[in-house]
């Protein structure tokens, strides 16, 4: 199990020197965190922040900060297995069509989760808040209604 400390953002600066995208990150989370409870754990293979919005919680993995490095956010909306998961599968497709933009809904750890992921590469700190943003508004727009749709199945 991971162990998380609370983290304070630092203020964002406007000097274009070298990025720090785990400043900014901090930063775009703090102004999103409705709980005032943001919990990171930092590790010789990256960063990975946890954070409520609305009714889920929202999870930021930055593996580094070289062009060959990856940033992903996601969170859980749907817990795995459920009734008719046919008709679960063809309403996600439905869904990843046209609603979830550079989001979408996939398969992880027996969840469902609305997840986005990039490399470092030009990784810019408006994209950075667009997608932590898209992720936890997909995900807080839609877990309570697929949850009612689509009840746990009994094993």
């Amino acid at each position: 199990m991971m162990s998380y400390k609370t983290e304070t953002a630092p203020a964002m600066s406007n000097e274009d020197e070298s990025l720090n995208y785990t400043d900014v990150i901090a930063t775009v989370i703090s102004s999103l965190d409705q709980h005032n409870n943001i919990l990171v754990n930092s590790t010789e293979e990256g960063h990975i922040w946890k954070f409520k919005y609305g009714s889920v919680d929202v999870y930021i993995q930055l593996t580094g900060s070289s062009e060959d490095d990856t940033f992903t956010v996601w969170s859980p909306v749907l817990a795995l297995p459920v009734q008719n998961e046919t008709n679960l599968m063809r309403k996600l497709l439905e869904l990843n069509w046209l609603s979830t933009f550079e989001a979408h809904f996939s398969m992880f750890n027996q969840q469902v989760v609305a997840v986005t992921s990039r490399s470092v590469a030009d990784l810019s700190p408006g994209e950075i808040s667009h997608l932590i943003t898209l992720v936890a508004t997909i995900a807080d727009d839609h877990d309570e209604g697929l949850q009612t749709e689509f009840p746990t199945a009994t094993v």
